[in-house]
Parts: structure tokens; C-alpha cells; sequence
């Protein structure tokens, strides 16, 4: 994997300096045949896929991607944050707009245990979570005392802490071309 990179000026927005960093990457199908970890390959969609906006400006921003990239992002997505504060952090948080990517990716991956987990949560909302951030916290706040609900979010939380099956590293490795780079992409 070949990594270069490039200091770009510095920006002052309010008395915050931003150090935004042009990085060169290069990803290839043998980089990829041998990786034990997904991070370095998800770094460029990391740092150039948008998951703050909407659901259309999400999708504009994954463009320069493969379908697989983009699921093996919104997976990345969801194992950090629910990892660190469940599926109610993934939903409260931007994260939740990748819901349905990450619904995709765990099915395509192989993944199939935690596609049904995470539908359950789905199944909540009616079979499909809001993409729009502020529907989504409407319901969980809605939620807040619902001990049924409490206790699915639980129970699926304690599914990934416990997950000890496919991962999505192994199909990655067995379709490297669905995942190679070269490029740009900036970095704060």
C-alpha cells in the first residue's frame, strides 16, 4: 500500500487553525488479498464520504466508490459506535444515516447473524430507520422509558460484544478488486 503525503495551507475559522492534510493512497488487489485489518482501507472513504448532511448528499459523497466500499464503510461506522455506546449512540449519533448500508453490507459480507440482529432494531421503527437524524432521535426519545425497547437495544448491544463470527475482512480478501484505491483524499 503506497501512502503519500502533502501538507495543504493553513485555514483559520474563528481562531481554529485547521490542518487539513492531502493524503495519496494506493490500494491493490494484493495489498488487499493480505490484510488483516479493514481500517487502512477505509481511511479514504472515512475522511471524503459525508455522513452529516442528508441522505442524498450522503450518497453524492460515496460516488467515487464501489457499492462495497461504501457497505464496508457504514460497517465501520456501525461496530465504532455501537462498540463504544451501543445501537442507541449508532442511531443518536450521524451514524445512523448508514443503517441500511450496514443492514446491505453484513448480508453481503456473509454476515448474516448480525443482519438479523440489527433488523430487530430496524423492525422498531417499523422495518426502515430514518435516515434524517432529528426522526430518529424524535423516536428514541419516545423510547426513553419503554423497558421492552430498553431491553432490545440491550440485548442487541450484547450480540456485537459477543460476536465472534464472519467478519467482513474475510470477504474483502476474497473479492479484493471491489476494494482497491488510488487516490486523494483529505485529512484533518
Amino acid at each position: 500500500m503506497d501512502t503519500g503525503r502533502i501538507k495543504s495551507g493553513d485555514e483559520s475559522d474563528k481562531g481554529l487553525e485547521l490542518h487539513m492534510e492531502q493524503v495519496y493512497k494506493k490500494i491493490t488487489v494484493d495489498d488487499l488479498k493480505n490484510i488483516d485489518d479493514t481500517w487502512d482501507i477505509t481511511q479514504p472513504m472515512y475522511w471524503r464520504v459525508d455522513i452529516y448532511g442528508s441522505y442524498e448528499e450522503y450518497l453524492k459523497s460515496a460516488e467515487a466508490f464501489t457499492l462495497e466500499q461504501r457497505y464496508l464503510l457504514a460497517t465501520t461506522w456501525y461496530f465504532l459506535e455501537v462498540n463504544n455506546g451501543g445501537h442507541w449512540q449508532f442511531l443518536e449519533n450521524s451514524t445512523g444515516i448508514v443503517w441500511e448500508d450496514t443492514l446491505n453490507g453484513f448480508q453481503l459480507f456473509g454476515m448474516n447473524e448480525l443482519a438479523a440482529n440489527l433488523q430487530k432494531i430496524a423492525d422498531c421503527f417499523g422495518g426502515r430507520i430514518p435516515y434524517d437524524r432529528d426522526m430518529r432521535c424524535d423516536r428514541l426519545q419516545e423510547w426513553m422509558q419503554d423497558e421492552k425497547i430498553e431491553d432490545l437495544f440491550e440485548d442487541a448491544d450484547s450480540f456485537v460484544y459477543d460476536y465472534e463470527g464472519v467478519y467482513e475482512d474475510e470477504y474483502v480478501r476474497t473479492h479484493p478488486e471491489k476494494f482497491v484505491f488510488d487516490g486523494y483524499y483529505e485529512m484533518s
